[in-house]
């Protein structure tokens, strides 16, 4: 059955690959045009109708591969949805920073943001505005991201997951997403809360999350009715978070885990595995930096988070197509990490796979974001990236290892 979804998913999105290149060809006058018309209802509506296009080829090529056609297609900053899309890194690294407004958007289409019913804090931790976000902050900062968490190194890290690595060496099913996303649930939550979850009920969680997610990101923007008819909503909060909430857990642990860890964590682990393949990478035969320096530049290319977002608070300027687009108080502003983290003025053949790089260019990742949106668990992230790929070493040949990873 695997076999068959992953043969039609590359089908699709082979398919997609072909015909989204031409679309966006299309597509990009009128986009153009939208933005420089004066007519804000006739904007709108083009947006509109256009945005949904691009979040369909969001399903269609996966996130970080439709940025990619558009930088592409336009050479360099783009629109996508109804953002502009920034590209360029000293800029990037700069205006990410600014404790500016978040927008209830994701890369400018209707794709869940910060839906009270998926994060189970009023407003997710990853796309709040101040004051939200500084008080989330400081609450990870002070309660969960604690100088013993901070602390870790890779020994002690294993150390204190021993148990949850043992019962995932032996699980039979141990190369698969779903039990890769559980084993990530288990291993924050020890390390976060200090809770052990049963592995039965950690595969219900994450499930239960995974499903409810895909729903809300497919339904939420332009036909929210279907969530009511699959009672996603309800189903999201019973069978994810209560489920946590009565072991004590901290509802922001929660929210970090289910969305950011789970997510981030699993999907970079079956890249990592992806990219060990593709480039045939000898993982066994790296020592520690090394290893750090493949994670790091495999988020490079393919950041987990996508892009980060403000909203415009006073006119501004932006260049796309060698015209001026002016950017309105209301109006949204992206970065896609994806196409800033291969700027050539920044990094050295920045569509070529190296975990060579040098430490200066490494540093300027922006797969983290930065300032006040930066990820709390950076480090810790990485080392407990490392410590799945170090796992999962022990049993398999990264090389010739393959996971099947429908993301999207």
């Amino acid at each position: 059955m695997i076999k068959i979804a992953e043969f039609l998913l590359g089908l699709i999105r082979a398919f997609s690959r072909v015909a989204i290149i031409p679309l966006i060809w299309i597509l990009m006058p009128v986009k153009l045009f939208a933005w420089r018309t004066s007519v804000r209802c006739l904007k709108q509506f083009i947006l509109e109708i256009t945005g949904f296009i691009d979040f369909v080829s969001v399903f269609a090529l996966v996130q970080n591969h439709a940025m990619l056609a558009h930088y592409r297609v336009y050479r360099g900053n783009f629109i996508f949805g109804k953002s502009l899309m920034v590209v360029d890194h000293e800029k990037a690294e700069k205006e990410i920073a600014l404790p500016t407004l978040r927008g209830n958007r994701f890369m400018g289409v209707d794709i869940v943001s910060n839906d009270p019913a998926v994060f189970l804090t009023n407003a997710g931790p990853i796309n709040s505005s101040q004051p939200v976000r500084g008080q989330t902050r400081a609450h990870i900062e002070e309660t969960i991201m604690t100088d013993r968490v901070r602390g870790y190194d890779l020994p002690a890290l294993k150390d204190q997951c021993a148990t949850i690595l043992e019962q995932w060496r032996e699980d039979g099913k141990m190369a698969t997403i779903l039990t890769i996303r559980t084993t990530v649930t288990r291993l924050f939550f020890q390390v976060l809360a200090d809770q052990c979850l049963p592995p039965e009920l950690a595969r219900k969680v994450t499930f239960a999350y995974m499903r409810r997610f895909a729903e809300f990101s497919l339904f939420s923007g332009y036909t929210p009715f279907v969530l009511g008819l699959l009672g996603s909503r309800e189903a999201i909060r019973r069978d994810a978070f209560l489920p946590l909430r009565r072991l004590g857990i901290d509802n922001v642990v929660i929210d970090m885990v289910l969305f950011a860890a789970m997510f981030s964590i699993g999907t970079i682990v079956c890249k990592c595995v992806e990219f060990a393949s593709k480039h045939q990478v000898d993982y066994r035969a790296l020592d520690l930096r090394a290893r750090m320096n493949f994670v790091v530049e495999s988020l490079r290319v393919y950041p987990t988070v996508t892009s980060v977002h403000r909203i415009v608070e006073n006119e501004e300027t932006i260049i796309v197509r060698g015209r001026e687009l002016r950017a309105q108080p209301g109006d949204e502003v992206a970065y896609p990490f994806v196409c800033i983290n291969r700027d050539s003025r920044v990094f050295g053949q920045p569509e070529a796979f190296k975990i060579d790089r040098p430490e200066q260019e490494m540093a300027r990742i922006l797969s983290w974001s930065r300032g006040p949106h930066n990820c709390p668990a950076r480090d810790l992230s990485i080392l407990m990236t490392i410590l799945m790929l170090d796992t999962l070493a022990e049993r398999h040949d990264l090389r010739k290892l393959h996971i099947f990873s429908p993301e999207f």
